[in-house]
């Protein structure tokens, strides 16, 4: 089966991923990060119709995928595709932002295989995942190694027959994921 696993650009968000945007944010051992992976095509991710258009490439080519997305581009995303099963990961370590209430969640929504979806084996993940970045990001939004092997076992990945593609590799932390289990992608 082909897999697929989508973190692009935040919608509303294209200077997070562009060198004029807010650029170092928090230090890791003396060094200061860089606050996105950069993107050069980041502003077309801006605008809604590129996200819609994602959801339906990924309908198209792909036989089971997740997309991970901002909280407040739920309605964009809901709007195209009413079916989406949304899932959560709990970042309890999450960046304090400006705002009133400490949002510390991110929505992710799971396209999952159609003969995979009844449970099968000791294998049953839950639609939350509480898990926390490592230290030493190489950007904000970099996901933890528990986030894609959750995000695997969603999908029902098995190694042996499907492929995993990352449309937005960044920090290569689903490519380390996919290969620990002898799989290229």
């Amino acid at each position: 089966m082909r897999l697929a696993i989508a973190d692009p650009p935040y919608l509303g968000r294209a200077h997070w991923y562009t060198t004029g945007g807010r650029k170092t944010v928090f230090r890791t051992n003396g060094t200061m990060n860089q606050s996105a992976d950069h993107h050069n095509e980041s502003a077309t991710w801006d605008d809604p119709e590129t996200h819609r258009a994602l959801i339906a490439r990924l309908h198209a080519e792909y036989d089971g995928f997740a997309i991970a997305l901002a909280r407040d581009s739920l309605p964009v995303y809901l709007s195209t595709w009413p079916a989406a099963r949304v899932c959560v990961w709990h970042n309890p370590a999450a960046w304090p932002p400006g705002g009133r209430i400490h949002a510390t969640w991110e929505p992710v929504l799971v396209h999952i295989p159609l003969d995979r979806r009844a449970a099968v084996g000791h294998v049953r993940p839950k639609d939350v995942l509480t898990a926390v970045p490592p230290r030493r990001l190489s950007f904000i939004g970099a996901k933890p190694p528990e986030w894609t092997r959750w995000i695997l076992d969603m999908l029902g990945y098995d190694p042996e027959t499907d492929t995993v593609e990352d449309l937005f590799p960044g920090s290569g932390a689903v490519r380390r994921e996919v290969a620990q289990n002898v799989i290229p992608l």
